[in-house]
């Protein structure tokens, strides 16, 4: 998995949250979680490639 795959799952994953009523901040938070627990990449990683 390449970094654009994870930043493809991140954002579907926040647009999704965003979509059941959760604001943009927490639904990115979330989702962040979310694929790190899933892909098993850790989300010091995660929020690293988020922020850049």
């Amino acid at each position: 998995m390449d970094i654009f795959e994870v930043l493809s799952a991140i954002s579907k994953r926040k647009k999704a949250f965003m979509n059941s009523e959760t604001n943009e901040n927490e639904a990115l938070i979330k989702a962040e979680i979310d694929v790190s627990k899933e892909y098993h990449i850790p989300l010091f990683d995660i929020k690293k490639l988020v922020k850049a």
